[in-house]
C-alpha cells in the first residue's frame, strides 16, 4: 500500500485530473441511478394478490345505445344508463364463463390503475389521529375477490361471501396492515363499526357520518407500483366509469391453462363474444395492461407514466454509458502511457501479476477516495435543499413506508454502494485491458518505445 500511495503521489499532476473526473462522474451517476433504482424496487414488490393467469378482455361499443330521457331527471337518466351498461357487462361475462379455460370473471370497475389496484382516498377519524386510507370499489356479486385471488384471513368470510357482500348494509373489507393500524389486530377488526370520514345531508338538512361495518380482513395488497402502500379498504358499493365507448373485464384462468396460449387463441375469435351493443375485441395479460396506450381514464395516465419512466431510464442509460466510456478512455490512455514503467519493473524482476495488481490497486484507491468526496458533496447537496433522496413524501396520516427507501441513512448507503460498485467496475475495465496488453509486451519492446 505504501508503494501504491507513493506512485500516486509521484504522478499527482495526472492523477488530480483523474480524481476530479471521478468525483464528477460519481455525482452525476448518483443523481441518475437513485430514482431508477427506487422505481424499479417498488415495481418489483409483490402485488399481494394473485396476478398470474389474469387476462383483461377489452370490449368496445359497436352499436350506439339509444337514450330515452323523456321526463327523467339527469340522475334518473344516469341510473338508467348504468343499469343498461351493467346488463351488457353481465352478458359479456356469461359468454366468457362459457369458455372452458375461464374460472372467474369480474368487471374492471375502480381498478383502472394497472398493473395494481387503483384507489380513491378518504380521511378516517381515529380517537387520537386521522389517517388517509385508499378506497377501492367493487361491484357486489361479480366474483371480485375470487378473480383477483385476494385471500381472506382466518376468521373472515370466504372469498365468495366477501364478493357477494353477505355482511349486508354498509360493509367494508380491510387489508391486514390497515386493520392492525386501526384496531390493533386483524381479528379485533371484524364486526366493528368504522367512520368512513364521509358525510351526507339528510332530508332535514343534518350532516351525518357514513358508518361502515367491517365484514372481513384480507391479506395486504400492494396497491401502487410507485410507492410502498398496503393500506386498502374495499367497498362493495360498485359504480361504473362508463365512457360509452369502451369497457373491460378481468378473467381468472384455470390453473392448468397457459395464459399466453389462451390470449393468442381467443384473439382469433373476439368478434364472436358480444352483447347487444358491445363486442370483445382484444385479450391481453393483466400485467401488460399499462402498456396498452389505447386505454381509458387512469390507464391512460399510467401508460403515459410508464412512457415517461422508460424515457428517463433510456436517457439516464445514455448519459451513464457516455460517462463510463469517458472514464474508461481516460484510464485506458493513462495506463497505456506506463508501458515503459512496466518494462522497467519487469526488468527488475516484477511479475505480470504484480504489475497488474499494482495498477488496479491504484485505480481502487482513486475510486474510493473519489466516492468518499462524492458522499460528502451529495450529503451537503441534499441538506442545502438543492437535491433530495428519491423518497416519497409521506405525511404522518399516510401509511409509513418500512422499506429501505424511506430509511434515509440506509437509502443513502445503498445508493452510494451501488454507484461505487459501478464506477469501480468501469475503472477496473479501463485499467485491466491496457495493463494486460502492456504486460504481454516484451521487455525490450516496452523499453524501446521511450
Amino acid at each position: 500500500m505504501k508503494q501504491i500511495l507513493k506512485n500516486l503521489w509521484s504522478q499527482r499532476a495526472q492523477n488530480v485530473w483523474l480524481f476530479a473526473e471521478l468525483v464528477v462522474v460519481c455525482f452525476v451517476a448518483w443523481t441518475q441511478i437513485d430514482p431508477i433504482v427506487v422505481r424499479l424496487f417498488y415495481q418489483n414488490q409483490p402485488a399481494g394478490f394473485d396476478i398470474d393467469r389474469l387476462v383483461v378482455a377489452d370490449a368496445r361499443l359497436y352499436k350506439t345505445m339509444e337514450q330515452n330521457t323523456g321526463d327523467r331527471t339527469e340522475r334518473e337518466t344516469y341510473d338508467q344508463m348504468e343499469e343498461r351498461f351493467t346488463q351488457e357487462m353481465k352478458q359479456l361475462k356469461q359468454h366468457l364463463l362459457e369458455l372452458d379455460e375461464v374460472a372467474y370473471v369480474s368487471f374492471l370497475d375502480g381498478i383502472e390503475g394497472y398493473p395494481r389496484l387503483n384507489r380513491y382516498y378518504t380521511h378516517i377519524p381515529l380517537p387520537n389521529d386521522t389517517i388517509i386510507v385508499p378506497w377501492c370499489y367493487f361491484d357486489i356479486g361479480q366474483d371480485f375477490f375470487e378473480t383477483f385471488g385476494i385471500q381472506p384471513l382466518p376468521g373472515s368470510p370466504s372469498q365468495h361471501d366477501l364478493s357477494m357482500n353477505t355482511g349486508g348494509g354498509q360493509s367494508l373489507i380491510l387489508t391486514r396492515s390497515l386493520a392492525e393500524r386501526i384496531y390493533g389486530s386483524a381479528e379485533a377488526a371484524i364486526g366493528k363499526n368504522l367512520d368512513s370520514g364521509w358525510t351526507y345531508v339528510d332530508v332535514e338538512g343534518n350532516k351525518n357520518s357514513i358508518i361502515y361495518t367491517i365484514q372481513g380482513v384480507v391479506e395486504d395488497v400492494g396497491a401502487r407500483t410507485d410507492e410502498y402502500s398496503t393500506w386498502m379498504a374495499f367497498s362493495p358499493n360498485g359504480w361504473f366509469s362508463n365512457n360509452q365507448q369502451m369497457a373491460r373485464l378481468v378473467i381468472r384462468l384455470k390453473p392448468e391453462v397457459n395464459m399466453q396460449r389462451f390470449v393468442e387463441e381467443q384473439t382469433y375469435r373476439t368478434g364472436e363474444l358480444a352483447s347487444e351493443h358491445y363486442v370483445i375485441c382484444e385479450f391481453f395479460p393483466y400485467v401488460d395492461a399499462a402498456k396498452n396506450i389505447d386505454s381509458v381514464h387512469s390507464a391512460d395516465f399510467n401508460a403515459q407514466s410508464d412512457y415517461d419512466f422508460n424515457l428517463s431510464v433510456a436517457t439516464a442509460i445514455f448519459f451513464l454509458i457516455n460517462l463510463c466510456l469517458g472514464v474508461i478512455g481516460t484510464f485506458w490512455m493513462q495506463t497505456k502511457r506506463r508501458t515503459e514503467e512496466s518494462g522497467i519493473m519487469r526488468a527488475f524482476g516484477a511479475t505480470k501479476r504484480r504489475i497488474m495488481g499494482m495498477f488496479l490497486a491504484e485505480g481502487f484507491v482513486l475510486t474510493t477516495l473519489s466516492m468518499l468526496i462524492t458522499c460528502v458533496l451529495y450529503l451537503n447537496y441534499v441538506k442545502t435543499g438543492l437535491g433530495e433522496l428519491c423518497i416519497p413524501l409521506q405525511a404522518p396520516q399516510y401509511e409509513p413506508d418500512p422499506t429501505w427507501v424511506a430509511d434515509k441513512p440506509l437509502h443513502f448507503c445503498v445508493i452510494a454502494g451501488l454507484v461505487y460498485l459501478i464506477i469501480l467496475i468501469v475503472v477496473s475495465i479501463g485499467i485491466a485491458i491496457p495493463a494486460w496488453n502492456i504486460c504481454r509486451t516484451k521487455v525490450v519492446d516496452a523499453l524501446r518505445e521511450e
